[in-house]
């Protein structure tokens, strides 16, 4: 979504939940345990897994 908006995520993010709703609820129990930290550090140890596996 955010390639083809060109929107930033947390205006993303603020366009689909409601202030005080049931998302933006789960939404910030996630950023507190450090969620999107662990997801990040993820999807950059695959993509770098990826290019190593793709030079052998």
């Amino acid at each position: 979504m955010v390639s083809k908006t060109g929107k930033h995520p947390g205006v993303l993010k603020d366009d689909v939940t409601s202030p005080g709703g049931t998302t933006i609820a789960g939404v910030h129990e996630l950023e507190k345990g450090s969620f999107w930290a662990t997801l990040m550090n993820a999807v950059v140890a695959a993509a770098k897994r990826s290019r190593e596996l793709s030079q052998s």
